[in-house]
Protein backbone atom coordinates (compact mmCIF):
# COMPACT_ATOMS: atom_id res chain seq x y z
CA UNK A 1 0.00 0.00 0.00
CA UNK A 2 1.23 3.57 -1.03
CA UNK A 3 1.19 6.02 1.15
CA UNK A 4 -1.02 9.09 0.82
CA UNK A 5 0.87 11.95 -0.33
CA UNK A 6 1.77 14.31 2.27
CA UNK A 7 4.06 17.21 2.92
CA UNK A 8 7.37 16.40 4.38
CA UNK A 9 8.10 19.09 7.68
CA UNK A 10 11.23 20.58 5.50
CA UNK A 11 8.54 21.90 2.88
CA UNK A 12 6.08 22.60 5.95
CA UNK A 13 8.67 24.50 7.95
CA UNK A 14 9.63 26.29 4.28
CA UNK A 15 5.42 27.12 3.81
CA UNK A 16 5.46 28.51 7.92
CA UNK A 17 5.74 32.20 7.90
CA UNK A 18 5.31 32.69 11.72
CA UNK A 19 8.56 31.93 13.54
CA UNK A 20 6.64 31.01 16.50
CA UNK A 21 4.75 27.77 13.95
CA UNK A 22 8.26 27.15 13.06
CA UNK A 23 9.64 26.65 16.50
CA UNK A 24 6.60 24.47 17.15
CA UNK A 25 7.62 22.15 13.98
CA UNK A 26 11.14 21.93 15.56
CA UNK A 27 9.82 20.97 18.79
CA UNK A 28 7.70 18.25 17.75
CA UNK A 29 10.81 16.82 15.57
CA UNK A 30 12.81 16.94 18.77
CA UNK A 31 11.06 14.59 20.26
CA UNK A 32 11.30 12.30 17.44
CA UNK A 33 14.60 12.59 17.59
CA UNK A 34 14.71 12.06 21.32
CA UNK A 35 11.97 9.24 21.63
CA UNK A 36 11.10 7.70 17.52
CA UNK A 37 10.37 3.88 17.81
CA UNK A 38 8.83 2.68 14.75
CA UNK A 39 5.62 1.31 14.94
CA UNK A 40 5.55 2.80 18.92
CA UNK A 41 6.87 6.43 19.06
CA UNK A 42 6.25 7.58 15.50
CA UNK A 43 3.84 10.82 15.81
CA UNK A 44 5.15 14.02 17.85
CA UNK A 45 3.03 16.74 18.24
CA UNK A 46 3.62 20.31 19.87
CA UNK A 47 1.36 22.89 21.10
CA UNK A 48 1.90 26.81 21.41
CA UNK A 49 -0.37 28.09 24.55
CA UNK A 50 -1.07 31.69 24.81
CA UNK A 51 1.97 33.00 26.94
CA UNK A 52 4.11 31.09 24.31
CA UNK A 53 5.06 28.27 25.97
CA UNK A 54 5.77 25.01 24.10
CA UNK A 55 4.03 21.96 24.93
CA UNK A 56 4.87 18.53 23.26
CA UNK A 57 3.03 15.42 23.18
CA UNK A 58 4.52 11.90 21.95
CA UNK A 59 1.63 8.95 20.15
CA UNK A 60 1.84 6.23 22.27
CA UNK A 61 0.78 3.01 19.99
CA UNK A 62 -0.94 0.37 21.63
CA UNK A 63 -1.63 -3.30 20.80
CA UNK A 64 -5.49 -2.86 20.78
CA UNK A 65 -5.58 0.18 18.44
CA UNK A 66 -8.24 2.67 20.25
CA UNK A 67 -6.67 2.52 22.94
CA UNK A 68 -3.50 3.64 21.43
CA UNK A 69 -2.91 7.57 22.73
CA UNK A 70 -2.17 10.37 19.76
CA UNK A 71 0.22 12.71 20.03
CA UNK A 72 -1.80 15.53 19.51
CA UNK A 73 -4.22 14.99 22.44
CA UNK A 74 -1.18 13.91 24.27
CA UNK A 75 0.42 17.60 23.91
CA UNK A 76 -3.19 19.33 24.73
CA UNK A 77 -3.46 17.14 27.79
CA UNK A 78 -0.36 18.33 29.13
CA UNK A 79 -0.71 21.62 28.18
CA UNK A 80 -3.73 21.71 30.21
CA UNK A 81 -1.97 20.16 32.67
CA UNK A 82 0.45 23.05 32.66
CA UNK A 83 -1.16 26.11 31.97
CA UNK A 84 -4.80 25.34 32.99
CA UNK A 85 -7.21 28.04 31.45
CA UNK A 86 -4.35 29.51 29.07
CA UNK A 87 -5.84 28.57 25.48
CA UNK A 88 -3.45 26.87 22.74
CA UNK A 89 -3.15 29.32 20.04
CA UNK A 90 -1.10 26.71 17.85
CA UNK A 91 -0.35 23.02 16.50
CA UNK A 92 1.42 20.80 14.59
CA UNK A 93 2.35 17.43 14.26
CA UNK A 94 4.97 15.38 12.82
CA UNK A 95 5.17 11.96 11.70
CA UNK A 96 8.04 9.83 10.96
CA UNK A 97 8.86 7.15 8.45
CA UNK A 98 11.29 4.14 8.75
CA UNK A 99 13.35 5.78 6.25
CA UNK A 100 13.63 8.67 8.81
CA UNK A 101 11.75 11.40 6.87
CA UNK A 102 9.52 13.47 8.61
CA UNK A 103 6.03 14.55 7.45
CA UNK A 104 3.25 16.93 8.67
CA UNK A 105 0.40 15.02 9.44
CA UNK A 106 -3.28 15.94 10.73
CA UNK A 107 -5.36 15.10 14.00
CA UNK A 108 -7.40 12.30 13.13
CA UNK A 109 -11.16 12.05 13.59
CA UNK A 110 -10.68 12.05 17.23
CA UNK A 111 -8.34 14.61 18.22
CA UNK A 112 -9.90 17.00 15.34
CA UNK A 113 -13.26 16.70 18.13
CA UNK A 114 -10.99 17.77 21.04
CA UNK A 115 -9.35 20.51 19.41
CA UNK A 116 -12.80 21.89 18.77
CA UNK A 117 -14.37 21.40 21.85
CA UNK A 118 -10.85 22.83 24.02
CA UNK A 119 -9.22 25.10 21.60
CA UNK A 120 -11.48 26.35 18.58
CA UNK A 121 -9.57 29.36 17.52
CA UNK A 122 -6.07 27.53 17.29
CA UNK A 123 -4.30 27.23 14.61
CA UNK A 124 -3.54 23.76 13.51
CA UNK A 125 -1.03 22.75 10.84
CA UNK A 126 -2.35 20.01 8.29
CA UNK A 127 -1.22 18.93 4.37
CA UNK A 128 -3.50 19.31 1.43
CA UNK A 129 -1.85 16.79 -0.51
CA UNK A 130 1.64 17.68 -0.67
CA UNK A 131 0.72 21.25 0.38
CA UNK A 132 1.04 22.37 4.17
CA UNK A 133 -1.76 24.87 5.34
CA UNK A 134 -2.66 26.52 8.69
CA UNK A 135 -6.77 26.01 9.23
CA UNK A 136 -9.05 26.25 12.39
CA UNK A 137 -10.64 23.17 14.27
CA UNK A 138 -13.61 23.50 12.78
CA UNK A 139 -12.57 22.89 8.78
CA UNK A 140 -10.79 19.77 10.47
CA UNK A 141 -14.62 19.05 11.64
CA UNK A 142 -16.95 20.69 9.51
CA UNK A 143 -20.28 18.90 10.80
CA UNK A 144 -19.14 18.91 14.29
CA UNK A 145 -22.43 19.07 16.37
CA UNK A 146 -21.70 19.00 20.57
CA UNK A 147 -24.27 17.38 22.69
CA UNK A 148 -26.06 19.30 25.07
CA UNK A 149 -25.09 19.05 28.52
CA UNK A 150 -21.85 16.60 27.56
CA UNK A 151 -19.10 19.16 27.76
CA UNK A 152 -18.77 22.14 30.87
CA UNK A 153 -18.08 25.70 29.40
CA UNK A 154 -14.45 27.31 30.06
CA UNK A 155 -13.99 28.67 33.34
CA UNK A 156 -13.60 31.75 31.57
CA UNK A 157 -17.23 31.95 29.80
CA UNK A 158 -19.89 34.10 30.84
CA UNK A 159 -22.94 32.25 32.74
CA UNK A 160 -24.66 33.52 28.76
CA UNK A 161 -22.07 31.46 27.06
CA UNK A 162 -21.85 27.97 29.28
CA UNK A 163 -24.49 26.37 27.45
CA UNK A 164 -25.66 27.75 24.52
CA UNK A 165 -27.78 24.86 23.12
CA UNK A 166 -30.17 24.02 26.90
Amino acid sequence: MTPAPRPTADATLAAMADAGDRELLGAARSVLERAYVAGRHDVAAAVRVESGAIVTGLHLEASQGRASVCAESGALSAAGAAFPGEPVTAIVAVLRRADGTDYLIEPCGVCAELLVDHCPDARVWVGHGDTPEAVTPARLLPFHHPRPGRLAAPSSATPAQENPHD
